[in-house]
């Protein structure tokens, strides 16, 4: 990455679109690349306003677009202002955690194609339907209910 400063240029007075390449090991900087970039190669950009390591591991993962502006509109001085959380036309999500929760308080569904889970908040039920459904265990499987229907 670059640390050549080019100046004032009154072309970077606007925002621009940009992608996080890295997080600098500080976390206080991450590597962006925008449009026209002069450098040819992302450069250090400034964090301005608070991300959870998180929010920016999931724009870096998803290539999420992110809004950029210059200090003193000079390109070498970047400043990651806002990150584009919209999925739409992605075909892929990563999401990387620890731990992940998806809460809906009436309802989730996960679906894919013909395969669906249905998580009901209201009424307690979980409905899983597909045309083939699969359950492996290494060790002991459990089933736990006070009744139990099978077809």
């Amino acid at each position: 990455m670059t640390t050549t400063t080019f100046g004032s240029n009154p072309v970077f007075r606007s925002a621009r679109f940009g992608l996080i390449k890295q997080i600098h090991p500080d976390n206080q900087q991450v590597s962006v690349d925008f449009e026209d970039n002069p450098a040819g190669e992302p450069v250090w950009a400034s964090i301005g306003r608070a991300f959870s390591r998180a929010q920016i591991n999931l724009a870096i993962d998803n290539q999420l677009e992110c809004k950029i502006t210059f200090m003193n509109s000079d390109p070498s001085l970047p400043i990651l202002r806002d990150i584009f959380f919209s999925y739409l036309d992605k075909r892929e999500l990563v999401i990387k955690a620890e731990k992940v929760v998806l809460e809906g308080s009436k309802s989730v569904t996960l679906q894919s194609n013909k395969a669906s889970t249905h998580y009901d908040g209201r009424s307690g039920r979980v409905t899983t339907k597909a045309q083939y459904i699969t359950s492996q265990a290494e060790k002991t499987q459990k089933i736990k209910a006070r009744k139990i229907d099978l077809n």
